[in-house]
């Protein structure tokens, strides 16, 4: 409705303009032809120029006046600002020292008046906060480097339904890598797979690459400790493929680091425990680094 006034508005100005133009042309078509009569007093002539102009004027005028008509009744009505909202503060804002009603509180109706009904979706906000949501997930981090399985998966958990509640796609599919990784720590595989598959989809969705084949390489763990060491070796060459393209030094890493888990041949293991010794010392992980050199030996 307010877009349609704002329409009529614009037609009434164009109106506007476009009567103030029929006016001036008739008044130029008046003067020029009476201009001509006094110049060239041919009766003839002059009695069908008169009766021309007089038509022509005639139009002009009534066209200018219809115009002006249209103005008036598009100008009239014309809003000057959007409807007010929230007006006036609610009986608990005055009953509370009469905090402004500009700008109301969450789940206010907006209007200025309480809501008949309380909205399903006014209790749908998260009960949790970004902070205590990353909270979770350092406990999570500092139980797991603590060795303490139970309370890193606890954490984990938390964080896992914080992030979700909150809509973080990207911290979700941490929280829930971490969750597969504690479940292949107990060789729970059907877990640790289903943890797995859940954070690739959600990196999937995201485009991020690289936890994408985080993801991958934490199924191809899977694989490798129920036995399925073909199906490993493919899964780890898809995400060091990924890595290149995404020039994860750490990435490649962790790919070298679990091939030579599940190789066969002690000779190629220790040569890519090598391997991932150096991409590890170039990522800036000289534990990384120290623990894979010692398993080359």
């Amino acid at each position: 409705m307010f877009e349609a006034a704002e329409t009529l508005q614009r037609v009434a100005w164009l109106a506007v303009a476009g009567g103030l133009g029929l006016l001036a042309l008739g008044c130029i078509h008046l003067l020029l032809v009476y201009a001509g009569l006094l110049a060239r007093r041919e009766r003839g002539w002059s009695r069908w120029a008169g009766r021309r102009s007089f038509t022509a004027a005639l139009v002009l005028l009534l066209g200018a006046a219809l115009m002006q008509v249209v103005a008036h009744r598009g100008l009239s009505g014309r809003p000057d600002t959007a409807p007010a909202t929230a007006a006036a503060p609610n009986a608990a804002n005055i009953k509370n020292g009469g905090v402004s009603a500009a700008a109301p509180s969450a789940g206010e109706d907006q209007s200025g008046q309480e809501p008949a009904e309380e909205s399903p979706k006014a209790d749908m906000r998260p009960a949790i906060s970004v902070a205590e949501a990353e909270a979770a997930f350092g406990d999570a981090l500092a139980a797991r480097s603590a060795g303490r399985a139970e309370d890193a998966e606890r954490a984990y958990g938390q964080a896992r339904d914080a992030f979700a509640a909150l809509g973080d796609a990207r911290r979700e599919a941490d929280a829930l890598h971490g969750l597969g990784d504690m479940a292949l720590a107990r060789r729970d595989f059907v877990r640790a797979e289903r943890r797995y598959l859940d954070a690739r989809r959600l990196f999937a969705g995201l485009a991020n690459s690289v936890g994408e084949a985080n993801a991958l390489v934490g199924l191809a763990s899977v694989k490798a400790g129920s036995g399925a060491r073909e199906q490993a070796a493919l899964l780890l060459d898809e995400a060091h493929a990924i890595y290149l393209r995404a020039v994860s030094v750490r990435g490649r890493a962790n790919v070298a680091l679990a091939r030579a888990g599940i190789a066969t041949d002690p000779a190629r293991a220790r040569r890519l425990y090598r391997d991932a010794a150096g991409l590890y010392a170039r990522a800036g992980l000289p534990d990384w680094a120290e623990y894979a050199r010692s398993r080359s030996r």
